[in-house]
């Protein structure tokens, strides 16, 4: 009798439950509707890259559209076009976009140069301001949020996705049998399951690329496949993947406390040349042939088919890795963890907001648009489809937390570990799914803490042109014309020559 009370208790709950959430909506989706009514019929444009987050957005815009009458125009461009158009957009003044997807990366220099609104301007005006929006609420690392989006301390947009570079691993043959038992005869080690280490990472990078005839867990191969994949082409992504090295081997950029001073450049420092030599390693040893032509698609495209076991890649690529099953020909073996650790555990600290350009005729409704991209729903269903949140709320949808990959991203970007039902969410044997617990309990070597520190990236407005610059001299390290020494000493040099304010 108690159990069959219990049992009723429990759905009397989950019906209370159910009923609040679905009256909060209702609720939100009134005042929507009222808020919105001057703006009906207006078109918003919006600009982005073309990456799984956006076109996520672009299949649910339309719920948007029925409920304020507003209809959302979404132009999606390599990452390098998309800068250019709105810029130009900005520059002239033609308040084409109403909405740009914009990067961490370039916030303090557009917000620099007046091409965005801060948020402060609409949140006061109740008309258009849900009584139930608070950008704080559903965001555990504030942090993250203000470094990422704010410049001298406005917020200049609302976060869309955020990401961090993930650790992929095929994890099928981490823990195949023979392959353990022919690491550790070789290595006189365990094979780590995954890398926690660089220096585990560089010994699975080695044992992992074979030859065509050779036996590689249970097939004989009739190609080469190689232990690595990283970017190696004079492109954005090649300074992405380096960053991350840099940081693990606790070295910088710029020596700024906040990423937006103005100091010392100190990218040919001891750690740095360390960290590009470990990087050209693995580059010239272990990854495929034709590297120096990669980019973000080419690494994606060689862990997807299987030609690598491992890659240092963008966790919003996780999804067509592990989820899609028309790209992926890897699904359910490929795990996640984090950033292997040299002398920092350490992330980088990445994502995009959706921002109000300045020149935007429509403000107010692309105002109503942001809010709407906030809703804990609106947010579980984007990233059910390759977007990567920043609040906690959706981490809780079973749409969200079964992704093989969220509960090691919420991890790194939340400081939490995630807990589904009073358990937390840690990989099993023989799973791909799941926050690996060894590199949970991998304390930063420096300070001794859990959660990976998140690396500052140069955030003043000139940011941009560091970047340029170094795929420049890092690209030509990887190709043979200068050593790791000489390609960064040629780097700091030119950088402090673009940028006069650096010493």
């Amino acid at each position: 009798m108690k159990k069959v009370n219990i049992v009723i208790l429990l759905l009397v709950i989950s019906f209370m439950v159910f009923t609040l959430s679905t009256n909060a909506q209702n609720s939100a989706d009134e005042w929507l509707k009222e808020a919105s009514k001057p703006y009906s019929g207006v078109t918003l444009h919006m600009i982005g890259e073309a990456l799984p987050p956006l076109e996520a957005l672009n299949q649910k815009k339309e719920d948007f559209t029925k409920l304020t009458g507003i209809k959302i125009e979404i132009e999606m461009f390599a990452m390098d076009e998309a800068d250019e158009k709105a810029i130009a957009d900005y520059v002239a003044g033609t308040g084409i976009y109403d909405v740009t997807m914009t990067s961490n990366s370039t916030v303090s220099r557009d917000a620099e140069n007046g091409w965005l609104e801060p948020v402060e301007k609409f949140i006061p005006n109740k008309n258009i301001t849900s009584p139930d929006f608070n950008i704080g609420t559903d965001i555990t690392n504030q942090d993250w949020l203000n470094a990422c989006f704010a410049y001298k301390g406005k917020l200049y947009g609302l976060p869309f996705s955020v990401h961090t570079l993930i650790y992929d691993w095929r994890v099928d043959l981490f823990e195949h049998p023979k392959e353990r038992e022919n690491f550790k005869a070789k290595y006189g080690y365990e094979l780590p399951v995954p890398a926690i280490t660089m220096v585990q990472l560089r010994d699975l990078s080695e044992f992992f690329t074979r030859k065509k005839g050779e036996k590689l867990g249970d097939e004989i191969l009739d190609h080469d496949v190689y232990g690595m994949t990283l970017c190696g082409k004079r492109h954005i992504a090649l300074v992405f993947n380096f960053k991350n090295v840099l940081s693990a081997f606790n070295g910088k950029i710029i020596d700024s406390p906040t990423g937006y001073d103005y100091g010392p450049v100190v990218i040919n420092s001891e750690e740095a040349i360390k960290a590009l030599t470990y990087y050209k390693d693995l580059f010239d040893n272990f990854c495929p042939s034709g590297s120096d032509t990669y980019t973000w698609d080419e690494q994606l495209a060689s862990i997807q088919s299987g030609l690598a076991v491992q890659t240092l890649l963008w966790a919003d690529a996780c999804y067509a890795i592990s989820e899609d099953t028309s790209q992926s020909k890897v699904i359910g073996k490929i795990a996640y963890s984090g950033m292997p650790i040299a002398t920092r555990k350490t992330t980088n600290l990445n994502g995009w907001a959706l921002c109000i350009p300045s020149a935007s005729k429509n403000q107010e409704a692309a105002w109503l648009f942001l809010q709407w991209t906030q809703r804990k729903e609106v947010q579980a269903e984007i990233m059910a489809h390759g977007s990567l949140s920043l609040s906690d709320s959706p981490y809780q949808d079973p749409k969200v937390y079964k992704l093989t990959y969220a509960p090691t991203h919420y991890f790194i970007t939340h400081h939490k570990i995630l807990e589904i039902d009073g358990k937390k969410v840690f990989r099993e044997p023989g799973s791909a799914w799941g926050l690996p617990k060894e590199y949970a309990e991998a304390k930063d070597p420096l300070t001794g803490e859990l959660f990976p520190a998140a690396f500052d990236q140069p955030r003043f407005p000139e940011a941009v042109i560091i970047d340029d610059i170094l795929a420049i001299y890092i690209n030509a390290c990887l190709t043979g014309q200068y050593s790791p020494k000489e390609a960064l000493d040629k780097a700091a040099e030119e950088i402090k020559a673009k940028i006069p304010k650096l010493k």
